[in-house]
């Protein structure tokens, strides 16, 4: 890269390698992917001018290079992650992780790209994390989603409109523990874990478009290695191998990569869901569609499980779920129990071949991918229903979020 001419001193340029990709050709033309992650990282880095930032996400975009495997991996190994002390994280994972079936007591994560032509309950993966954390420990990243009709609901503004007592939101790299020995579930808001990104959120939010950082931002974690179990929505079903791939090549065992009816990084209330499941350590990805009925649930319309017109009203709505006062037939209590059923299967935790939870036997049918969809659906109902998933979140507020 060459430093900017006629400008500024404290930019870079990227022309060539804009041209590159202006040029750029499956048959005839290829382009280095460390140069394009080179490039975006001068970005993050506040390096490139404005024009540059958006000629750069723009051309990568209808380029389909943001989709490029090679491209996105390297693009996650220039981003510094945070300094976290793993030793102390490990210790503390392994102190309070409950391993049960074939879940091992590790951190499980479900989260999506946003980016929905069909713009569903923002709450949504916030309130089925929750739901999971009574069995699991979850962490959340609070990263960008892409440009949508809920781009103003995010999981923060959300969280921090929790009434009568909001959580602090105020976890870095520093104290991220303290909250951990305290609280199954915890939020992780990207500007403390990866401020850099704040160069490229600015370029994002006029583009009007996906870009590659609504993928690379999914991907990543503060607390990546120490993930057991990913489920990750993309809108768009062309990414599903992507970025199972991607799962696989950071070395992630349990994932599943969800692509709804409709467009939606969400499992579909209605029709089908394309799957893509990485699990059992092999590195084999798996294909398979979900449809409602596989959670022993019937289908919903969109209009019943629609996005609610603020950030108030989504906390609100994520807050009635955990304290049980949805009616059991209610379509925005279903899809929410659908995913934090993915997550509880994924994770491994509804592989128990006999026991009990409340007064409800084990359901040990089998569905799509071989897995129990319908034992997970239980295990969501009974955190409502037993109180933990609202124990859940009364504990995460609880749980210190000061650096001191």
């Amino acid at each position: 890269m060459q430093a900017a001419q006629g400008g500024d001193s404290r930019y870079e340029t990227i022309t060539p390698l804009l041209n590159k990709l202006a040029r750029f050709d499956e048959a005839t033309h290829q382009v280095d992917p460390d140069e394009i992650a080179q490039g975006l990282s001068l970005l993050l880095n506040d390096k490139l001018t404005e024009t540059q930032s958006s000629a750069l996400l723009s051309l990568l975009h209808h380029k389909k290079k943001d989709r490029d495997v090679s491209v996105i991996a390297a693009a996650i190994r220039r981003i510094v992650q945070p300094k976290i002390d793993a030793a102390r994280i490990q210790n503390i994972i392994s102190t309070r992780g409950k391993p049960e079936g074939d879940y091992l007591g590790g951190l499980c994560e479900l989260t999506g790209t946003g980016g929905n032509a069909t713009p569903t309950l923002a709450a949504l993966t916030t309130t089925a994390s929750l739901i999971a954390s009574s069995s699991l420990l979850v962490s959340q990243h609070g990263y960008m989603g892409a440009n949508s009709p809920t781009a103003d609901l995010g999981n923060d503004a959300i969280l921090s409109n929790i009434q009568p007592t909001p959580p602090a939101l105020s976890s870095t790299p520093e104290n991220i523990d303290k909250v951990l020995k305290e609280s199954n579930y915890i939020f992780l808001p990207e500007p403390s874990f990866y401020p850099t990104m704040k160069h490229a959120n600015s370029i994002r939010q006029g583009l009007g478009i996906r870009t590659i950082f609504d993928l690379v931002s999914t991907l990543l974690h503060p607390l990546r290695g120490h993930l057991e179990a990913r489920v990750i929505g993309v809108s768009n079903p062309d990414l599903g191998p992507a970025f199972a791939q991607a799962l696989k090549d950071t070395a992630v065992k349990k994932a599943l990569v969800v692509s709804g009816q409709g467009l939606i990084d969400r499992i579909s209330p209605q029709g089908s869901t394309s799957c893509w499941m990485l699990s059992g350590g092999e590195g084999t990805v798996q294909h398979f569609n979900l449809q409602p009925s596989d959670f022993g649930l019937p289908e919903q319309p969109f209009g019943a499980v629609k996005a609610r017109s603020s950030a108030a009203e989504e906390a609100g709505t994520l807050v009635d779920i955990l304290q049980g006062k949805l009616e059991d037939d209610d379509p925005v209590l279903q899809i929410v129990l659908m995913h934090a059923a993915a997550l509880l299967v994924i994770s491994g935790i509804c592989e128990v071949d006999s026991g009990e939870i409340g007064q409800e036997h084990v359901i040990e049918e089998r569905g799509p991918g071989g897995q129990r969809w319908k034992e997970g659906i239980r295990r969501a109902k009974y955190s409502i229903a037993s109180g933990g998933a609202s124990t859940a979140l009364k504990t995460y507020i609880r749980a210190p979020q000061d650096s001191l």
